[in-house]
């Protein structure tokens, strides 16, 4: 089954759809579309559909009567730009070299979004009717923000549509996760963290750099960096998922490395045993602060009247934006500097993991890959997800799509590809899924 597979992401991958300003000529999303509408002829001539802006919504309607509440797939078109100079193939040709699709979107995600319309159009080349409401929203955006996924899920929300569930992208099927894990797992993203972004300014009378006055505009940003990194701002606790997290993988592990994992899943600070066992374990406690950009000044021998300093915080559920702001303008007061949020997410709820939906996805997972051991985490970066939380109480970002260390590395980089086998078990994961377990 799935055999034209490589043949599909192949000709996915050839089209070109970058997002973004300064990239119009390589953004080909209508032609994209149409490619999708041959490709998966039996999923555009069965569903109904709505264009929001770029991005297209489809559903597939279940049973008039009796029906359990709908469900909602949803993934990207876009893709981020890519230098061909450093690629073996290029970035845009698809290339279907051992056993691999190159190109950039094959891992993230046009692969795994082929994975998942390739078993849609082969359940209904066979008959197959959903016991549900089956709804796809396909973004136009997500790589720059998803403004568009704003406007679709504003539309379902004024429809009076709330979903049982919301699948997207976050985790997948990776291996030796942060060092806590030998061998593969499937990462069932629970949460994701919210992504923030600051702006501190600092005002100053300027001067001739032969005449330096102290506390100028540059120095007090300094000082607050120094702050920062000297004093941890954040909460630091672990959350209920993340306790989740580490169980789920002790029930894996070796008796000796569970014996740590289950006693950090029940430790309180400092969090001993858990940066004992991963040099991750800051990140899985809480909020991260980093300081991005800084402008100011205009010349070498002129000391700037203004100064800007630009962080991007990673807040987590455990302490969402309203909190971390105010520590931020407290913190800016003591060196006489603005404290502006100038945009970003707060952290995304977690999950719960005894749900229908989530329960479907895991039996999915163990019937195609057998032995897979699930785990539960919480995503650092950010999807299209969140612009769906007010017409959902459940979202899971899964891919069942394999990806090596190496391929991984691809994503955003260079020379990103997909094993053909991985697509094909995918598409199977997503076959079982819609036919067997929804």
């Amino acid at each position: 089954m799935f055999e034209r597979i490589a043949r599909s992401l192949s000709g996915m991958v050839q089209i070109p759809t970058v997002s973004g300003n300064g990239n119009e000529s390589l953004y080909e999303i209508g032609r994209y579309r149409e490619y999708l509408e041959q490709e998966f002829e039996h999923l555009f001539a069965q569903a109904e559909r709505t264009m929001i802006g770029e991005a297209m919504l489809l559903r597939l309607a279940g049973p008039t009567s009796g029906k359990k509440p709908p469900v909602l797939f949803t993934g990207h078109m876009d893709v981020v730009p890519a230098d061909a100079s450093a690629w073996k193939y290029p970035p845009f040709s698809g290339a279907i070299v051992d056993g691999c699709i190159w190109g950039r979107g094959s891992q993230d995600m046009k692969g795994p979004h082929c994975a998942l319309l390739s078993a849609l159009d082969a359940l209904l080349e066979e008959g197959w009717r959903p016991k549900r409401d089956i709804w796809l929203y396909f973004s136009c955006d997500e790589e720059i923000g998803g403004a568009t996924t704003e406007k679709a899920a504003a539309f379902l929300k004024k429809m009076g549509i709330h979903f049982a569930a919301v699948f997207d992208e976050g985790g997948t099927i990776c291996e030796n996760f942060m060092g806590l894990i030998d061998g593969k797992a499937a990462l069932f993203g629970i949460s994701e963290k919210g992504s923030l972004t600051y702006r501190f300014t600092a005002y100053s009378e300027g001067g001739h750099a032969a005449n330096p006055q102290p506390h100028s505009a540059i120095v007090r940003l300094a000082e607050l960096m120094h702050d920062v990194e000297a004093e941890d701002l954040f909460v630091r606790r672990l959350s209920a998922g993340n306790r989740a997290m580490l169980l789920a993988i002790a029930n894996c592990s070796t008796e000796e490395k569970a014996v740590l994992l289950r006693r950090a899943a029940q430790e309180e600070a400092p969090y001993e045993t858990l940066h004992q066992l991963t040099k991750e374990a800051r990140n899985l406690l809480g909020g991260t602060i980093a300081f991005t950009m800084i402008e100011g000044g205009s010349a070498v021998n002129i000391m700037p009247k203004k100064a800007v300093l630009t962080a991007n915080v990673r807040v987590a559920s455990v302490e969402g934006e309203a909190e971390v702001t105010r520590k931020l303008q407290v913190l800016a007061k003591k060196h006489d500097l603005i404290c502006e949020l100038s945009g970003g997410v707060d952290a995304a709820p977690e999950s719960r993991m005894d749900t229908e939906e989530y329960l479907a996805m895991k039996r999915s997972v163990e019937k195609t890959y057998p032995g897979l051991p699930v785990i539960p985490f919480v995503l650092g970066g950010g999807t299209d997800s969140r612009h769906f939380l007010e017409v959902t109480d459940q979202v899971l970002r899964f891919s069942p799509m394999h990806a090596s260390p190496e391929q991984g590395r691809g994503v955003h980089g260079d020379n990103e590809s997909a094993d053909i086998k991985a697509a094909k078990d995918a598409a199977q994961c997503y076959y079982e899924l819609l036919k067997n377990q929804l």
